[in-house]
């Protein structure tokens, strides 16, 4: 239950306290009973705290934030109810009469989280345009919270209609299935591994997923088979993957970009996939911030992640491969059975010591050359041999 204490002093904080917090719910399309289950109070409470006849501890207006979607700051800005002033339109070309976000007046930025997006997909059951799928549920929209730096309100609004349809879309397919929502991939680990060593967490996860050190060409299709949400979207330039976290389900949207390769797929949301897990073992659920040692625990994931350490080690053992052995032709090959780009393999290759330094600078160039003049991914000219086949591999080494 919320705890409540009388105001003596802070009189003067009520009304926007319980202002903001009713035009919230309203606009969100909820019920005051939907709201306190949500918190964990009675509807009574709830009605009194909206009534200003009682002010919330921190701790459960911090719950009535995280509820709605919204950063404690809305709640609790002396200021905050003030903005929902009636008659405090919306911009131009905003439809008479309806309500303002927060953050429209004085053209201030939106907050963080995702309140845009809900409220954007409500609008239109909330004006009787249509009738709202049994799976659109406002409570559960907002608990989909950003893992990291990006958050749906960021998305042009194109793109953040195509995943808010996407998103719904899954989940009604779901919900008239009666599929389990929740992952049998435990994304939940100590601490000490989720945020400082990225190798140890990738082999956990790798363990816990049961593959070992095992070679596998389609690793989205094994986050899928774990009940991992994974949706493709026209994202925007600069963003080939995001999440987000389903606190309802345990489960996370990994959504990634339609129109990158499929290498890029799979490197960019197991980057994606390292956010979440970190976000998850953090414990206080802030979103991953985006620093260059964020960015590098993350590659250094994914690349343990989709090239193990083992199974790469044991293709060079089993073909008689040194540091300096590897060609283009043959890195082209081999990169294919990790489904990974030659760029993202030649890093790994140096990274174990399997690869001299200025072999991987003279693949990395001619990697990205021929990414800049073609748009896809290098493959090899010997297509006849695309097959991985050890036989072919040492039969290309000798002719060499």
């Amino acid at each position: 239950m919320g705890e409540l204490y009388h105001p003596h002093e802070e009189d003067e904080t009520l009304g926007p306290i319980g202002r903001a917090v009713r035009l919230w719910r309203e606009r969100l399309g909820l019920r005051q009973g939907d709201l306190a289950k949500k918190t964990g109070m009675s509807s009574a409470q709830l009605c009194h705290i909206e009534k200003d006849r009682n002010v919330p501890s921190v701790r459960t207006l911090r719950r009535i934030a995280d509820a709605l979607g919204l950063p404690l700051s809305e709640l609790a800005a002396p200021d905050a109810a003030a903005m929902w002033a009636p008659g405090h339109s919306k911009s131009a070309g905003g439809a008479p009469g309806s309500k303002p976000m927060l953050w429209e007046k004085d053209g201030a930025a939106p907050p963080a989280g995702d309140s845009q997006f809900v409220a954007e997909a409500m609008e239109p059951y909330a004006a009787g345009e249509a009738t709202p799928p049994p799976a659109l549920k406002p409570d559960y929209l907002m608990s989909l919270r950003p893992v990291g730096t990006t958050s749906l309100a960021d998305l042009p609004p194109k793109a953040r209609a195509q995943v808010r349809k996407r998103i719904l879309e899954y989940r009604e397919l779901e919900e008239r299935a009666g599929v389990p929502v929740r992952p049998s991939l435990p994304l939940d680990y100590p601490a000490e591994i989720g945020t400082e060593d990225a190798d140890a967490l990738a082999r956990a996860v790798r363990r816990a997923a049961g593959i070992a050190d095992a070679v596998l060409f389609d690793m989205i299709s094994l986050l899928e088979n774990k009940g991992l949400r994974v949706v493709a979207a026209d994202l925007p330039d600069g963003t080939d993957a995001f999440s987000l976290w389903d606190a309802e389900a345990g489960n996370v949207w990994l959504m990634i970009r339609k129109g990158s390769t499929d290498e890029r797929q799979q490197f960019r949301a197991s980057c994606a996939l390292a956010d979440v897990l970190r976000f998850v073992a953090g414990g206080a659920r802030e979103p991953v911030k985006d620093t260059p040692w964020n960015r590098r625990f993350a590659r250094t994931f994914a690349a343990a992640f989709l090239m193990p350490e083992g199974a790469v080690r044991e293709l060079c053992y089993r073909l008689g491969l040194e540091e300096d052995s590897w060609t283009w032709e043959l890195l082209l090959r081999e990169k294919r059975r990790f489904a990974v780009s030659a760029e993202a393999f030649s890093y790994r290759l140096e990274a174990l010591g399997l690869l001299k330094p200025s072999l991987r600078q003279d693949f990395v160039k001619r990697a990205r050359a021929w990414f800049d003049e073609r748009g896809t991914e290098p493959e090899p000219t010997h297509r006849k041999e695309l097959r991985h086949s050890r036989f072919s591999d040492l039969s290309m080494l000798l002719k060499r």
